[in-house]
């Protein structure tokens, strides 16, 4: 899946196109990260800024090599392993600090590779569609790539793996002191879910039109495999997270619908003791882990009420 080479005009600033790369323990994969970007769109300035947060192993160390060769590559190293907590950093002090007034941003795992010509295929998304506040890019690799695919075209989704932002709502989510709540498991869910309430979910409808899905802006990624007995556990710690991020979602967005988006919790977890009310969603092989995180939920809420 390679999009076609189309010449976009360059930003009116002349400044290069920031890029935001999430990286927690990324030792493995940092690397060919940081090389995706500037190989996909050679003709393009970057400014990339590498939000390690509460690594353990040598991604920071790797980063710092890396910038060496390439000064556009910048380290931010954060204490706090939370990617929620990361993307705030980002937002609202690196943003104002070193890459202000742009007219578009670039968000990224560190553990995804840009398909060539991804970011000039999301920065014509967003210029072609002044409606349009986020560009989301597709997956070019997985198991279920199909599936995936189909689901962010049809319904207008955004996932963390890479997507861009319109410089002026980033300009607008610092006004209005929009932060993820930490430890929030669907980040870039609730994110979406934003942009299309238009960042006022007390009075606004989804409008699915906020985000623009770009079916020729790619991502790649290191699929699991059943071969890899380690992948079986992450595996399950996955769709143990997954259920969790489907009921945090219900309740942060009955409160924001009721309250507005200042209402927001700092941490998620002061919502858990709202998991009380929630339903066991049956999702055949899946209800098992939809009740091990619902259960997991409960109790933390209980312990916030003592």
């Amino acid at each position: 899946m390679r999009p076609q080479s189309e010449s976009v005009p360059a930003q009116s600033t002349g400044a290069p196109w920031p890029v935001m790369v999430l990286a927690y323990n990324e030792e493995r994969v940092i690397e060919a990260c940081l090389d995706s970007i500037f190989a996909a769109d050679p003709g393009q300035r970057f400014e990339v800024f590498v939000m390690a947060n509460g690594c353990s192993d040598r991604t920071e160390e790797i980063v710092r090599g890396y910038a060496r060769r390439r000064p556009e590559v910048h380290l931010v190293s954060i204490e706090m392993g939370d990617k929620c907590n990361a993307w705030n950093v980002f937002v609202h002090q690196t943003v104002p600090a070193r890459c202000p007034g742009r007219e578009i941003y670039f968000f990224m795992d560190g553990d995804a590779r840009a398909v060539p010509g991804s970011f000039t295929v999301m920065a014509r998304a967003l210029r072609e569609n002044p409606h349009g506040n986020a560009a989301s890019a597709v997956p070019a690799s997985g198991r279920n790539i199909e599936r995936d695919r189909s689901d962010i075209l049809d319904n207008h989704g955004l996932v963390a793996n890479l997507y861009a932002l319109r410089g002026s709502l980033v300009d607008r989510l610092r006004a209005l002191s929009v932060r993820i709540p930490l430890k929030l498991e669907g980040d870039d869910g609730l994110l979406g879910a934003l942009i299309k309430w238009d960042l006022a979910p007390d009075r606004n409808g989804f409008d699915e039109q906020r985000i623009v899905p770009c079916a020729e802006a790619a991502f790649e990624f290191e699929s699991m495999s059943p071969a890899r007995p380690s992948d079986w556990k992450k595996y399950w710690k996955r769709t143990v997270r997954y259920g969790r991020r489907r009921y945090e979602f219900q309740l942060v967005a009955r409160l924001i619908k009721a309250r507005g988006i200042a209402a927001l919790p700092r941490d998620i977890t002061e919502l858990y003791s709202g998991a009380e009310s929630l339903k066991l969603r049956w999702e055949g092989i899946y209800t098992l882990t939809n009740l091990l995180a619902l259960r997991e939920m409960r109790k933390v809420g209980r312990l916030n009420k003592r």
